[in-house]
């Protein structure tokens, strides 16, 4: 990966108002379709994703989401990148299973029989992405099985259907090898043939993500169904009866349509269906009956056609093998790949008398450990990344996109300074790397050395003045700064070159919203929900703005979408508590400060507001305890010293209170003037009584 990452702006007000901080994307939650699914484009020509891949245009519309080519500006090569349906990343449990499956598929390594997958993306607001290889359709426009056989006049040649069928049993071998247990959704779109004639097995792992993630929006019950270009079907989720199915209709075993479990005699008889197709040149598979806008029927008839066992003549010598891939029974088909390649290799032999040329596989390359340790970094396990990161500059110390990597996972691991003498390692060989002097800006930014920072950010720009992330990124640091006019127009730049990107309008409204501009901030963030109505942190944001002008129902309502979004979210509480408190609903506003505070029990902010609930209730004593607790987690919290100060005040406690409004005075921002000016007042007043 670049590193590019997204920090967001923060909402700074007195302290007893909400707050905005910085917090990671948000999830989306949508309710799963009960129809058939449409797969929309979410990116055009021109747009770029994770600030590197240039889109030219869309190779496929799959089941689950759309296929890109792609330039890799930093490579500089053609890549092919998959994105999903929003309705499978509704949450983090969903995106991590993804996340996970798509890193078994990225650590199949190199192989000739498998379609690599670099790495994993994931660009803000949760949407993912996995980088591929690019496989350039032939002088006929074919890329996969699917064309091969939609455009096939009769059987495929019996040779090139027993190469085929080998090299797909050694790549799955390869795969088994290597942690996946079952692919899950093998049939012909998922097999690219190469302009050399080389099988290529795509999308290992997806199938089961999908499942994963589409239990977790509450799929029991419901169907997630998609239709192919043709007109075919393609991965859907079904529940009937109690039982879950994921898979291709038409191309699922029986004990899949049953509920039941899957190994690899599930994959070799989805796999016995393509052969046929081969063998006979069918663009179906052999058990397909009408479809007349009933799925449960369609499939129905189709698994009461496959537990006959009448599979449709094949002559020849693949007929026996085809018949015993397709049994009914699981236990009475071939058990492994490796087997059933043991029986087709003879076969080709004896017509050829050749056996098949499996070309070697080099040693790993640089490229090839960095994007490893790119995807396990994307999963979160940096120290196995910083590792593989290691191994790509142990070949080349002068690659400088494995420093910049090696340096984003030291980023997120809060070692800032190593990041960024791993980024100075890299422009030290490219001066002109702007994700590395991008990377560098954020890592001083975390420092708080953002002036160094904004620098970098400029020289980032110089070099690529359309990288939006560079332009939110530095607006985020004059916000920090307090510069919030330069923070509006560096995230206007980023809306002119991508007018849908929501984090540009969450943060343009945070901008507004700290120099008072509620209404104006209120339209931006409605223009971010617009784009993306998940999108927690905008609702966050124009609670706050609402909560400002008094708009306080208005305000809950809003706070309420952001927890249906994300309910372990400590600070959207602690805010939907302070327009409760304001509207006199104050045991509601403690009740959600103790469920943010059993979320984070170290958020002080939360502590300090349930003192100011608490003293309103007039349990002072109480108050002062939670003053307390916030105090010990930020002995620097000005108002905590403040808020404290009052409550012992009010008990007559003298001393206690003065030392407080000193303690406050002390460390107060000049925006506190005129808390500033009754603490000075107060202390005059004390001292005047003999204190």
């Amino acid at each position: 990966m670049k590193g590019m990452k997204d920090f967001f702006g923060s909402l700074f007000g007195q302290e007893e108002k909400p707050r905005q901080e910085a917090k990671p994307a948000a999830p989306r939650r949508r309710e799963a379709p009960q129809q058939e699914a449409e797969t929309a484009e979410l990116y055009k020509k021109g747009d770029v994703i994770g600030g590197w891949y240039e889109i030219h245009g869309t190779l496929g519309k799959g089941g689950f989401g759309v296929v890109y080519l792609v330039y890799d500006r930093d490579f500089k090569k053609v890549r092919a990148v998959k994105t999903f349906r929003d309705e499978l990343l509704v949450d983090a449990a969903a995106r991590e299973a993804f996340k996970k499956e798509a890193l078994l598929w990225v650590n199949l390594e190199e192989h000739p029989f498998i379609l690599a997958a670099s790495w994993i993306i994931e660009e803000s607001g949760g949407r993912l992405f996995v980088s591929m290889e690019y496989v350039a359709p032939d002088d006929k426009g074919r890329v996969s099985l699917a064309d091969h056989l939609a455009r096939a006049r009769g059987p495929l040649d019996a040779v090139q259907t027993l190469k085929w069928a080998i090299q797909f049993c050694l790549g799955m071998e390869h795969a088994q090898a290597h942690g996946i247990k079952c692919h899950r959704d093998i049939k012909p779109a998922n097999i690219l043939i190469s302009q050399n004639g080389t099988l290529k097995i795509s999308d290992f792992g997806l199938a089961a993500a999908a499942e994963v993630a589409w239990r977790g929006t509450g799929g029991r019950g419901g169907a997630l169904v998609t239709r192919g270009p043709e007109g075919g079907f393609g991965l859907s989720l079904m529940q009937t009866g109690g039982k879950a199915r994921c898979g291709t209709p038409g191309y699922m075993a029986p004990e899949v349509y049953r509920g039941e479990g899957v190994d690899v005699r599930t994959d070799i008889y989805s796999f016995g269906l393509v052969l046929w197709q081969m063998v006979t040149g069918s663009a179906v598979p052999p058990f397909v009956s009408p479809y007349r806008a009933d799925l449960e029927g369609y499939m129905r008839e189709t698994y009461e056609q496959q537990m006959a066992g009448r599979v449709p003549r094949v002559e020849g010598l693949l007929g026996p093998v085809i018949e015993r891939c397709l049994c009914p029974k699981p236990a009475e088909r071939w058990s492994s790949f490796r087997e059933l390649r043991g029986v087709l290799e003879p076969i080709l032999e004896r017509k050829t008398g050749k056996k098949i040329e499996v070309p070697e596989i080099g040693e790993k390359t640089a490229v090839f450990w960095m994007n490893k340790g790119c995807a396990l970094d994307t999963l979160g396990r940096r120290e196995e990344a910083i590792g593989c990161l290691d191994r790509a500059l142990a070949i080349d110390r002068r690659d400088a996109r494995a420093w910049n990597n090696k340096g984003v996972a030291l980023d997120r691991l809060g070692r800032h300074q190593e990041a960024i003498n791993c980024y100075e390692q890299a422009l030290e060989i490219d001066p002109r790397d702007a994700p590395a002097w991008f990377n560098k800006g954020t890592a001083l930014d975390a420092l708080g050395r953002r002036e160094e920072a904004i620098a970098c950010y400029d020289k980032t720009l110089a070099i690529d003045p359309r990288l939006e992330r560079a332009w939110v990124h530095k607006g985020n640091t004059f916000h920090a700064l307090g510069r919030h006019e330069e923070a509006i127009n560096c995230c206007a730049q980023a809306l002119m070159i991508n007018p849908r990107y929501v984090v540009a309008w969450n943060n343009k409204g945070t901008a507004l919203d700290a120099l008072g501009r509620r209404e104006e901030a209120i339209n931006c963030y409605n223009q971010a929900l617009a784009i993306d109505p998940g999108y927690a942190l905008a609702w966050d944001g124009k609670g706050c703005a609402l909560y400002a002008l008094g708009r306080h129902e208005e305000a809950i309502n809003c706070n309420d979408q952001a927890l249906q979004i994300d309910s372990r979210n400590a600070i959207t509480r602690t805010n939907k508590s302070a327009a409760l408190d304001a509207l006199g609903r104050r045991e509601e506003a403690i009740e959600c400060l103790d469920q943010a505070l059993a979320i984070d029990p170290r958020d002080a902010v939360a502590w300090n507001n349930k003192g100011l609930t608490l003293a309103a209730l007039g349990r002072r004593k109480e108050a002062i305890n939670c003053y307390d607790r916030a105090l010990a987690i930020d002995p620097r919290y000005a108002m905590a010293w403040y808020n404290k100060a009052l409550s012992e005040d009010a008990l007559g406690r003298k001393r206690e209170a003065a030392l407080g409004y000193r303690e406050f005075i002390e460390l107060a921002p000049p925006q506190c003037a005129r808390q500033i000016a009754h603490a000075r007042q107060r202390l005059v007043d004390l001292e005047s009584d003999g204190l």
